[in-house]
C-alpha cells in the first residue's frame, strides 16, 4: 500500500483514517466519494471521481451526485449537522468540458433551518456539541422564485433542465470525528411530480446517473503548453518562470480568462479582459480565492506574511473535543495550498488556519520550500509555518515540465459581510492590497541562509 511521505500535521487526517473513511463512505451509489487530496494521494486505486484535481486542501472532503430530476419532482435529503468547521450543499450543471459549472443554488450550514426540536450548531452563540442536530433539505426541479422573499426555507431550486450535480462539502471535522463529522451521509427519497413517493432504491433506479468518469482538469497539457509558450506573452517574463513575477503578485480570482490566460499577457492586453467575478475550481459563491503564480527561479524559499482573519477555532476547543459554542468570524475557514499547474490541479501541501502560528497581533509567517531547503528555524516553535513545494513543479508528464513552478491558492471561505477588509470586497483588479490592508498576503523570495540568520526579522 502507498505510504505517506511524512507524518500528517496536527489536525490532518492520518493514512489510517483515509482508508477507514473510504471504506465507510466510499460505496454509496448516490453520494460518490469521498473526494479530496488525501484520497487521491494515498488510496491504492482511487476511483476517477476521487482524483482531487481542483486544488483542494488536506482538511476538506467532498461527496458528489449526479441526477436527472424530472420537472416538478423533489429530492428530499435528511441528515444531521456534522461536527465540523463548515459544510454546504450546492448545485452544479455539467458543462461541455466535463467540469462543474456552479449555479447560485447553495445552502450554507448556518442558513439551514433545523428540524423541530433540533439546533443548528453553526449559528453564532448556539451549542456546537448538541445531540439534537437534524435537518431536512429539498431539491426541487423548478426555477427559483424571482424574489428571495418567495423562496421556501431549506430549498434548492434545480431548474427544469433535468440533469444536475449536487455537492456536499465537509471541512475540518472536529478532533476524533470521521470525514463526515460523525454525521454520516444524508439519506434521500423522492417525490414525483404527481405526488408519488419514491424510496431511496427507487431514487437510485430512476433518477440517479452514476459518474463513470472523473472531473476533468481545468486545462489539458497541450492547452497549458500553448498558453505558456505563446509568442505574444509578456516579454518581461522569462520562459523558465512565466507567469510568475518577483515580488510575487497576489490577486483575487475573478475568472479563468482573466486569471489563467491574462496573467501571461502584458498589462495592457490583460486590462482588456473583463474581470467579472465567476466561481472557479468547482467552488461556490461562498468562497473567495487569492492566487499567486510563483517560481523557485527567483529564490529557493518563498516567505509569506499577512494577518489571519478571525475564525472560530472549532477543532479541539477547551476540552479537546471541539468548540462548545459557535463563535463569530471574519472568515469561517481559511487555508493555503501550494499546487501544480492546471493540467494536474493537484495540491502538494497545505495549511488550515488553526495550523498556522500567529504573533500577538494575529500575523503569520509561512515559508514555502523544498524539504532540503527548509530553514532550521521554519518551525512552529519559532512562530513559522512551513509548506513543501512540490518536487514535481508543474506536475506534467511531459519533457517540458518545469520543476520550479508553483501556484498558491488561498481560500477565504464564508466571509462575514461586515468584515470591511475581506477579499470579497475587492471588485477591481489591482486593489487587493488597498482593500485588504494588513490581511493582504505579501510574498518575498530569499535564500535559506538569509532566513536562518534573521528569521522573523527578515
Amino acid at each position: 500500500m502507498p505510504k505517506p511521505k511524512r507524518p500528517p500535521r496536527y489536525g490532518n487526517k492520518s493514512y489510517e483514517e483515509v482508508l477507514r473513511n473510504n471504506e465507510l463512505f466510499g460505496n454509496d451509489p448516490v453520494w460518490l466519494g469521498p473526494r479530496g487530496r488525501d484520497y487521491s494521494s494515498w488510496l491504492d486505486d482511487p476511483k476517477p471521481y476521487q482524483i482531487a484535481n481542483l486544488y483542494p486542501d488536506p482538511n476538506s472532503s467532498y461527496w458528489l451526485g449526479q441526477f436527472n430530476l424530472p420537472k416538478d419532482a423533489t429530492l428530499i435529503l435528511t441528515g444531521r449537522f456534522p461536527f465540523c468547521r463548515f459544510t454546504e450543499f450546492a448545485l452544479y450543471r455539467p458543462d461541455p468540458l466535463g467540469s462543474f459549472t456552479a449555479t447560485l443554488e447553495a445552502l450554507t450550514d448556518d442558513e439551514i433551518e433545523p428540524d423541530e426540536g433540533s439546533v443548528n450548531p453553526f449559528v453564532p452563540g448556539n451549542p456546537r456539541l448538541t445531540a439534537n442536530r437534524n435537518y431536512t433539505i429539498r431539491i426541487v426541479a423548478k426555477n427559483a422564485p424571482a424574489h428571495d422573499k418567495d423562496r421556501e426555507p431549506n430549498t434548492l431550486y434545480a431548474g427544469t433542465q433535468g440533469q444536475l450535480q449536487m455537492l456536499l462539502r465537509v471541512y475540518l471535522p472536529d478532533a476524533g470525528r470521521d470525514a463526515t463529522g460523525d454525521a454520516g451521509l444524508p439519506g434521500y427519497e423522492g417525490i414525483a411530480a404527481d405526488g408519488t413517493r419514491l424510496s431511496a432504491e427507487e431514487v437510485r433506479t430512476h433518477w440517479n446517473q452514476p459518474m463513470s468518469e472523473g472531473i476533468k482538469s481545468g486545462m489539458t497539457v497541450d492547452q497549458w503548453k500553448q498558453l505558456r509558450d505563446a509568442p505574444d506573452n509578456d516579454p518581461a517574463m522569462t520562459p523558465e518562470s512565466i507567469p510568475a513575477r518577483t515580488p510575487p503578485v497576489m490577486e483575487r480570482f475573478f475568472n479563468s480568462k482573466y486569471n489563467f490566460v491574462g496573467v501571461f499577457k502584458t498589462p495592457e492586453v490583460r486590462a482588456t479582459i473583463p474581470a467579472q467575478v465567476e466561481t472557479g475550481f468547482g467552488g461556490s459563491s461562498n468562497i473567495t480565492y487569492v492566487l499567486s503564480w510563483v517560481s523557485r527561479a527567483f529564490g529557493e524559499i518563498l516567505v509569506l506574511r499577512g494577518k489571519m482573519p478571525k475564525y472560530p477555532d472549532t477543532f479541539a476547543g477547551g476540552t479537546g473535543k471541539g468548540l462548545e459554542t459557535m463563535a463569530d468570524w471574519e472568515a469561517r475557514y481559511w487555508s493555503i495550498v501550494i499546487s501544480e499547474a492546471p493540467p494536474s490541479g493537484l495540491s502538494n501541501d497545505g495549511l488550515s488556519d488553526f495550523q498556522v502560528p500567529l504573533d500577538d497581533d494575529g500575523n503569520y509567517t509561512i515559508v514555502v520550500s523544498r524539504e532540503e531547503d527548509r530553514p532550521a528555524n521554519a518551525t512552529e516553535a519559532d512562530g513559522v509555518a512551513w509548506m513543501e513545494w512540490s518536487p514535481r513543479g508543474e506536475g506534467l508528464d511531459d519533457p517540458s515540465n518545469r520543476p520550479d513552478f508553483g501556484m498558491l491558492v488561498i481560500r477565504y471561505q464564508h466571509t462575514n459581510p461586515d468584515w470591511r477588509q475581506s477579499p470579497t470586497k475587492v471588485v477591481e483588479p489591482g486593489t487587493e492590497e488597498a482593500v485588504m490592508g494588513p490581511y493582504f498576503p505579501r510574498g518575498r523570495y530569499m535564500d535559506k541562509a538569509t532566513f536562518e540568520a534573521e528569521g522573523l526579522k527578515v
